[in-house]
């Protein structure tokens, strides 16, 4: 019976996916989270980590200007996108289409350079760092998100990194990236579900 529930309900809230496509978790929370939107009887609704960040890695990143002196949301959505082309790696997702995953890498390798992230830095430590730091920068404690630079992720001194979340340039690989894997996510086909219960 809470098997029947939780397939119909999925199916109910399944067109939410579209609006929430422009959003993003707050500034400093671990991208495996997701975005939490309720609960039914005492247990969390909570979306897709996956699909929420590919969704928000999509949206922002075609998105001229949007990251524009926003640097607290800049950092969570190279978070987020990091932590997507990582679990995209992963055996849940063998039926995407796995042009999906080549244009993920490509478009983190993008990303990297962009930011100055050591090209061999563990995905785990980028995803721990920039989320620190946009923690830090989103409660304006600048030092704080100098500390979260770390030297062992990045070649480029905390201080630059900031400046350049501070007004994003352009990542157009890993736009294209993002919405590509967006789309094959939000195939009618698909079997992946876009909220937890």
């Amino acid at each position: 019976m809470v098997a029947r529930v939780t397939r119909v309900l999925a199916l109910c809230v399944m067109p939410v996916v579209l609006l929430v496509s422009a959003c993003v978790q707050a500034p400093g929370t671990p991208p495996e989270r997701g975005l939490v939107y309720g609960d039914l009887f005492g247990v969390a609704i909570t979306t897709d980590p996956v699909a929420t960040s590919v969704a928000s890695a999509s949206y922002y990143l075609r998105s001229p200007g949007a990251l524009t002196a926003r640097p607290a949301l800049a950092a969570q959505v190279v978070a987020q996108y990091e932590f997507a082309a990582l679990e995209l790696e992963g055996l849940r997702f063998v039926g995407v289409n796995p042009l999906s995953q080549i244009l993920m890498r490509q478009g983190r390798a993008e990303l990297r350079a962009i930011l100055g992230v050591r090209p061999d830095a563990p995905p785990e430590a980028v995803i721990r760092s920039l989320v620190a730091a946009a923690g830090a920068l989103a409660r304006q404690d600048r030092a704080a998100a100098e500390a979260a630079i770390a030297p062992t992720v990045f070649v480029k001194p905390p201080a630059e990194v900031l400046v350049l979340l501070d007004d994003m340039p352009a990542a157009v690989q890993a736009g294209r990236a993002a919405a590509f894997a967006e789309a094959q996510l939000n195939r009618p086909d698909g079997s992946h579900r876009r909220f937890h219960f």
